[in-house]
């Protein structure tokens, strides 16, 4: 009795370990990406082969959608907003599905990523595009998807498989993606005068490293001279023992606040100079 035990359990540890195996499978995962000016675009299949089969009208009925490849769904992914086909499409992630056909395909982009060919729902789909087929001289063993014509806001997507071949214009915004860029840079940078001068003046009111503040406090009145943070810089010379460069700096920052006629600053700037040219 214990030896037929021992044998049951030696024979599902073997089940057990063979359905554990990573074997080889017969249509591999792959991904191709490519960047488009400034956007990422990620096609990620699994790629079935011919194996001597008839495939479109055969393996795969025409007329009848497919989810493009094989084992799981084949996705795509744009990182920011793209035109698919003509279609406009937000940024995200999105399922391949297609119906294949004689004279046409029609190849949709599905926000149900984990569809299959029983669970396609149209009303899912955030993009649809009719594509003409074409047909190639040299037969392409593995289903394969790549970009071409690739340039500063376009490409095309391409796909292979058997004697088929279609393609489908992808296209983004990269200038108004730049120019963005560039003004959210230069808005760090002017903000970034505010915030020197604030962690500044945190520093000299709480007694904290006044070299730090002192760092600080130059470096925002270097990107932009402002009544205000003249005045937290010529407070830090003050504390630091400086009185000339004190009195210079809140000659300037008085001179700026008449200009911008500001009068707390006014009278904050007047009150200095006259205490600090006594001593």
């Amino acid at each position: 009795m214990i030896k037929k035990i021992k044998l049951s359990l030696l024979g599902l540890f073997i089940a057990v370990g063979v359905q554990a195996q990573d074997l080889p499978k017969p249509s591999p995962y792959a991904e191709v990406m490519q960047r488009v000016g400034l956007t990422d675009i990620t096609v990620m299949y699994s790629r079935p082969g011919v194996k001597d089969r008839v495939i479109f009208g055969g393996l795969e009925p025409f007329d009848q959608v497919w989810r493009t490849g094989a084992n799981q769904s084949t996705k795509i992914e744009f990182t920011t907003d793209a035109n698919f086909g003509r279609v406009d499409v937000k940024a995200g992630t999105y399922s391949i599905v297609s119906i294949p056909g004689e004279n046409e395909w029609k190849v949709m982009l599905n926000s149900d990523l984990g569809v299959q060919e029983g669970s396609y729902k149209a009303e899912n789909d955030v993009a649809s595009v009719t594509v003409k087929p074409m047909e190639s001289d040299e037969k392409t063993e593995r289903m394969t998807f790549w970009f071409a014509n690739v340039t500063d806001e376009s490409a095309d997507l391409m796909f292979a498989w058997e004697n088929t071949i279609w393609s489908i214009p992808v296209k983004v915004e990269a200038k108004e993606i730049a120019m963005q860029n560039i003004k959210d840079e230069i808005s760090k940078v002017e903000n970034a005068y505010g915030l020197y001068n604030s962690s500044a003046r945190y520093y000299l009111d709480n007694n904290q490293d006044l070299d730090q503040a002192l760092e600080w406090s130059k470096k925002s009145v270097s990107i932009s001279e402002k009544f205000w943070n003249v005045y937290t810089l010529s407070l830090i010379y003050e504390a630091k023992g400086d009185k000339k460069m004190a009195i210079k700096t809140a000659e300037k920052s008085l001179e700026l606040a008449k200009a911008a006629e500001y009068q707390p600053y006014i009278k904050m700037n007047t009150d200095n100079l006259a205490k600090w040219k006594k001593k």
